[in-house]
């Protein structure tokens, strides 16, 4: 724990502090003298986490091998996620693919905090051609 070189791949950082936390004789022993709450907020924390840098890393991916299409913002809602400090919203959209039909369809990903989309602002995104609520703004 002292003396041990910074991880700065967010994974690994992750993976080593789940490793630590869920040590038997540690988690008892915190446990025992902060409370089984504790334990559980921690566990919740990395848990968090750990959902934030997959939605990281679907993003990436979507943003280099997604479909292209334009879309109006329908609605938009704050889910209180936070990734790297940019919000992670819950977007209803009209998408007008490059090729295709228009279709309807609402998803969660995350925006830049400082070009957070409004409702009918037309926006650039990328999408899975597989599952359509999978999508990132771009």
């Amino acid at each position: 724990m002292f003396g041990k070189k910074i991880e700065k791949d967010p994974q690994k950082a992750l993976d080593q502090a789940n490793k630590t936390l869920n040590n038997p004789l540690l988690k008892g022993v915190t446990k025992a003298f902060l409370g089984k709450d504790f334990v559980d907020q921690t566990d919740n924390a990395l848990a968090q986490a750990q959902a934030g840098i997959n939605m990281a890393n679907a993003s990436q991916q979507m943003a280099q091998m997604g479909l292209d299409a334009t879309a109006d913002v329908v609605a938009i809602e704050d889910t209180g996620a936070l990734i790297n400090f940019n919000p992670v919203v819950k977007l209803t959209l009209k998408v007008q693919p490059a090729y295709g039909p228009a279709f309807d369809v609402t998803g969660q990903t995350m925006v830049s905090k400082i070009a957070i989309p409004r409702v009918g602002d037309k926006i650039r995104i990328k999408y899975s051609p597989t599952d359509p609520s999978q999508f990132t703004v771009v």
